[in-house]
């Protein structure tokens, strides 16, 4: 924790009595309150403790961990806790989360209070006064109780004698300096002319002006844009800051203008001058770098080598020209135009390999990755011969296309250490991010975004970062500030791509229902390329599919395939494939699926990315085990897990496992699945992967639950629940509580069980999650027998059945609860049919664990039928069943299925020890109903003394834990006793509607 075990902040905060001004807000410390514009603002003492530590904290980040130990003292039993409180605030502030100006969130680090903080004296008045004579804010307070203002204005002063110093620097270079090459930094060049068709001058002379200063001076270079001097810390160590302009001057032809000044000063030490025959860049960029040296009094490196600028360009300054325009093109994302400019260069420079070089990367682009080899090929047998220095950036180029992110990362290192082109610059932060390597890819994006601030490619690629870590939030925030760049930079396309982003990251945080309206928008948007539009599509089937639309998910991949197969866009086509064939498992076609899977991985296989191969293996084996070919589901995910262990890759190993695991517990196999999935959870914080942990958490609580250790189950889920709660998951969240709504149901918990259901199914139909609605209501129905409350169930079962429902399972389960309705109110027949299609069901996708339970609720209808002989064979046969797959509780269901059969036919001595089996069971694995259902059953084969206890004792509890149908059947017990003096046997069927809850899966 941040601050140990220190007094918590609060209870000596008010102790400074500051009153400070932010923004448009007072904030009073003695009388702990807020002034706004409107008057006080409401918030409870705990926000304004969390508000006033920030302000006393700023500038720096506080992290959540410190923050619980600094307010709340301890008192917190998670940071969930800190996440609603800073909403609150943000609330009360009129701040936000995506556009903050009071409060920033820092991915992984915590808050920070970022507006400028000014202390307020006594008398207001004196304040208005110094304003208006200064125009200054007043001087803050040096009191021993203010500790952290004379840090401030300590620090004030040290800039001051900084920029002191860099503006009153003598301008000539000084002797102390001739023992060593200095410093350049090349600014913006300037297009001087009324032509904007000579805008492509500009970047391509900054750019080749730094490599020819590198190559032919051995000087030190940076490019800075155009605010370099406002931001002192990027000039730190520039000696001298190159400025130019260049122009068509009417009959003289091409001019270029340079000058050197020092940082911080306007004053020009030397000026240059150039005027070529025509705009040949790697020939201008020569010749001025040459000059530049030779005017600060330096020679040549003995290595310096002119040839080595040419060779970085096309020959010719037309297919330069193109060129440029080119990877303009690349860097806006507009593949499909930067195609057509290497077309124009081609047209006079056919065999070039920097064209090449240029074709392999925008095919890339595109996604076309046959064509991006092949030119990638090219380029590399053209350069066989070269230094290894001059083709680095061809090397990284086909590391990337082998999909050997760390083997491209470690090219582009060694290609920028000389002099980074912003291309190149942003492939080197991607290689990084696919690496894995996720620190140094931001310690490499924060440095080009102190040259660029405002670069909406640079917010974008930030937002890929976060995709790949799957922090959503982030994403989301940074994807709306790239889309916001962009459009202020008149950007289409990038505008496009950020939106794509956007809709990406809302899919992951739940917010279904807006995502949805921007991927119907996008999928048909001019602004995206060919293959960006498919994966709009794409995205779109793949929410319509988890909004359980199985018809028009199933449509959008077709026609996503479509749009891939136009460009040719290989590994879009493989993804297609893997949704197309999870959208055919969920409609229950078994075999279909499995071929669209193994066409997902004959397209990975031949696109040679070894880590999407190991994630299509990972689908796959789940839905082998869907096919109950379990040996070959487990073989496909071990090597899955194989593969991603080689790659380095906890969070893909995590994946592997968690699914690996869930196939294992929704076998039965309880004990052989916690240990794979703590497993995944130790893969996935060694990754920093917080979703992968929150599900891994909620698997084990849902394991831990089955057991009856109801105390780590309840842990595990909150734990999950804080997690979720801290990303904003809105449907995981939706999820823990549905898992947490069974474990109160198994506390003999009802009401709180409900509640929790109710409140997940909500947020489930607030996202548009259909098919997760539906398994919340269905639970739901489950529990409203158990309640008694039938009327209420009639209209649950009205809105199901308004969802038009096409997942098997999911039928299945609904035809249950309308067959535990007909059980409990006496009508067997109707009970045995629906009990009959769920089988039916669940039989047609090969549900093998599921047909056991269906199998169990035909054979309780058979006995309320009078069938007590197959009821009998039936408990035995999946009572040993159900302990082969180690289902504990569907084996105690068995036991006393068996034992009720045994007591309709008079044989209480052989029920009895059944009952003696299960109750050992029951001790094990301990559930409120159950443990009702089986005090029934002993009364009916117990003395009546003995009886009338067992029975009032069910009718007490079972009214306490809200199971209205099993108190009344105890009080029709004792009233029927109360008769006759002596046990006599009834027909009454045992409830087990609990039978159709099963934990949501987190994976």
């Amino acid at each position: 924790m941040g601050c140990g075990n220190a007094t918590p902040w609060r209870e000596y905060r008010t102790a400074l009595n500051l009153k400070l001004e932010f923004d448009q807000f007072q904030l009073d410390s003695e009388q702990m309150q807020v002034i706004g514009p409107d008057g006080p603002v409401s918030m409870r003492p705990l926000t304004f403790s969390v508000l006033s530590y920030l302000i006393e904290q700023a500038p720096k980040v506080v992290s959540r961990d410190e923050l619980l130990d600094a307010v709340w003292g301890h008192q917190a039993t998670s940071v969930s806790s800190v996440a609603q409180t800073i909403k609150e605030l943000r609330k009360a502030l009129g701040d936000s989360s995506s556009d903050p100006h009071l409060i920033a969130t820092r991915p992984r680090l915590g808050y920070q209070f970022i507006a400028e903080v000014r202390p307020l004296p006594d008398d207001p008045a004196q304040v208005i006064g110094e304003r208006v004579v200064s125009g200054l804010p007043p001087a803050r307070s040096t009191s021993p109780d203010r500790r952290r203002w004379p840090w401030t204005a300590a620090l004030l002063a040290l800039v001051v004698l900084v920029i002191a110093f860099v503006v009153f620097a003598p301008n000539e270079p000084s002797e102390s300096r001739s023992d060593r090459l200095p410093t350049l930094a090349v600014a913006q060049m300037v297009n001087a002319s009324d032509d904007p068709d000579m805008n492509w001058l500009g970047p391509a002379l900054e750019t080749y002006l730094g490599h020819a200063l590198v190559e032919l001076g051995g000087f030190r270079v940076l490019s800075v844009d155009a605010r370099a001097d406002q931001e002192s810390s990027i000039l730190t160590g520039v000696d001298y800051v190159i400025e130019g302009q260049y122009l068509m001057a009417g009959v003289e032809g091409p001019r270029w203008l340079a000058s050197l000044r020092r940082p911080g000063s306007r004053e020009i030490v030397t000026s240059l001058e150039s005027r070529p025959d025509e705009w040949d860049i790697a020939s201008v960029s020569i010749d001025m770098a040459t000059a530049i040296r030779d005017r600060l009094g330096f020679s040549a490196p003995p290595e310096a080598d002119s040839a080595a600028i040419r060779a970085r360009l096309p020959r010719r300054a037309g297919s330069q020209q193109a060129y440029f325009a080119a990877l303009q093109a690349l860097g806006d994302r507009r593949p499909e135009v930067a195609l057509s400019a290497l077309e124009r260069a081609r047209r006079q420079e056919p065999d070039n390999p920097r064209l090449d070089l240029l074709a392999a990367q925008v095919h890339a682009a595109r996604g076309d990755l046959a064509s991006a080899r092949e030119f990638s090929l090219q380029a590399m047998s053209a350069t066989e011969f070269w230094p290894r220095r001059d083709r680095l950036d061809i090397e990284a180029m086909a590391a990337m296309l082998a999909f050997d992110w760390q083997r491209a990362a470690e090219r582009l290192q060694a290609l920028n250490q000389f002099f980074p082109e912003s291309e190149s610059s942003r492939q080197l932060v991607r290689a990084l991010g696919q690496a894995g390597r996720f620190q140094d890819a931001a310690t490499a994006l924060d440095s080009l975004r102190l040259k660029q601030p405002d670069d909406a490619r640079l917010a974008l690629l930030e937002a890929e970062l976060s995709s790949l870590q799957k922090l959503a939030e982030p994403q989301l925030e940074q994807a709306r500030q790239a889309r916001q760049m962009a459009e202020a930079e008149g950007a289409t396309s990038l505008m496009a791509a950020a939106e794509l982003s956007e809709s990406e990251a809302l899919i992951e945080l739940g917010e279904w229902h807006e995502a949805r309206t921007r991927l119907e928008a996008l999928v048909d948007d001019e602004r995206l390329v060919a293959g960006e539009q498919a994966r709009a599509r794409l995205e779109l089937a793949r929410l319509e599919f988890l909004q359980g639309d199985l018809a028009p998910a199933l449509a959008s991949v077709e026609r996503a395939e479509a749009r891939f197969a136009e460009v040719p866009h290989p590994t879009g086509l493989a993804e297609a494939a893997m949704l197309r064939g999870a959208i055919l498992e969920r409609s229950g076609r078994i075999e279909e699926s499995i071929l669209a899977l193994e066409q997902a991985l004959e397209r990975f296989d031949a696109v040679a990315d070894p880590r999407r191969t190991a994630h299509a293996n990972v689908q796959f084996g789940t839905t082998l085990m869907r096919a109950n070919r379990a040996d070959e589901a487990i073989a496909r995910l071990e090597a899955a897990a194989r593969s991603f262990r080689a790659l380095n890759d906890r969070q893909g190993e995590g994946a592997a496992l968690i699914n690996h695991a869930t196939l294992i517990a929704r076998a039965g196999r309880l004990p052989d699945a916690e240990p794979i999935f703590q497993r995944a959870l130790e893969a996935f914080q060694d990754a920093g992967d917080r979703r992968g942990e929150a599900m891994a958490l909620g698997n084990l609580a849902a394991i831990a639950g089955d057991r009856r250790d109801m105390t780590t189950s309840i842990t595990l889920a909150e734990q999950s629940l804080a997690i979720f709660e801290q990303l904003g998951a809105q449907t995981d969240i939706a999820r823990v509580s549905y898992n947490l709504a069974l474990i109160h149901r198994r506390q003999g918990a009802l009401e709180a069980a409900i509640e929790r259901i109710r409140q997940a199914g909500d947020a489930f139909a607030s996202q548009g999650a259909v098919l997760m609605q539906t398994r919340a209501l269905t639970t739901e129905g489950a529990m409203l027998v158990s309640m008694g409350e039938f009327d209420e169930l009639d209209r649950l079962l009205a809105r199901i059945e308004e969802l038009d429902i096409e997942d098997p399972a999911e039928l299945a389960v609904m035809h249950i609860v309308r067959g535990e309705r007909a059980l409990v109110l006496g009508d067997p027949d109707t009970a045995h049919g629906e009990f009959t299609r769920a089988h039916a069901l669940m039989e047609s996708i090969g549900a093998a664990n599921h047909m056991l339970v269906t199998r169990m609720h035909v054979a309780r209808a058979e006995l309320a039928m009078g069938e007590t002989i197959n009821a009998e064979q039936t408990g035995r046969d999946l009572a040993f069943a159900f302990r082969e797959i180690r289902m504990i509780n569907r084996e105690i269901d068995a036991l006393m299925l068996l034992a009720e059969a045994l007591i309709e036919q008079a044989r209480g001595d052989e029920a009895a020890g059944i009952l003696a089996q299960a109750d050992e069971r029951l001790a094990d694995s301990p559930d409120a109903e159950q443990t009702l259902r089986m005090g029934l059953l002993r009364s009916r084969i117990s003395p009546p003394e003995l009886a009338r206890e067992r029975l009032s004792w069910v009718e007490s509890a079972a009214a306490e834990q809200g199971f209205v149908t099993l108190m009344e059947r105890a009080r029709r017990r004792l009233e029927t006793l109360a008769v006759s003096r002596s046990p006599a046997p009834i027909s009454e069927q045992s409830n087990s509607a609990s039978d159709t809850a099963a934990e949501l899966p987190a994976s």
